[in-house]
């Protein structure tokens, strides 16, 4: 499950507002704001995406340069101790700093990557005080299967 839609480069939200019964978003990581809405997951990506188009012209006819997500390069605040901690550990592998850092987050990155994303759906019938439970995956074809439990 993702909440958030990529187009062009751009990253945006999606969110629901409960108040004001619509979807919502903006353009993620940038430090224009640009918020679009819309009723349905569907209108959302569209809206999005319609957001990004008008955006990018805008910028165009302003001859301004259009902000860009992510570029490569941000600034983290460690403190001094993890700061040294840090190079120590960078300096004993061989490596710089940066080198060390890129590798943690990719690795943290990484940890947050499912393997392989499994749904289970359960329903339950009674009939005659009898309870059945499936399950369902989405493992490979060779690997997928249905199972009933009474």
């Amino acid at each position: 499950m993702t909440n958030h839609f990529e187009y062009k480069g751009y990253l945006g939200s999606a969110e629901v507002d409960i108040e004001g019964g619509i979807l919502a978003g903006k353009l993620l990581f940038i430090r224009d704001v640009i918020a679009y809405s819309a009723t349905t997951p569907a209108k959302l990506e569209k809206a999005f995406r319609e957001a990004v188009d008008e955006y990018l012209r805008t910028c165009e006819e302003l001859r301004d340069e259009p902000d860009t997500p992510c570029k490569g390069s941000f600034n983290v605040r460690v403190g001094p101790e993890l700061h040294r901690d840090a190079a120590l550990a960078a300096r004993a592998k061989g490596m710089g700093l940066n080198e060390f850092v890129c590798q943690a987050l990719a690795a943290a990155v990484q940890d947050r990557r499912p393997e392989r994303v499994e749904h289970v759906h359960q329903v339950f019938v009674h009939a005659g005080g009898q309870t059945e439970t499936f399950v369902t995956s989405t493992q490979p074809a060779e690997l997928r299967a249905t199972h009933a439990t009474h």
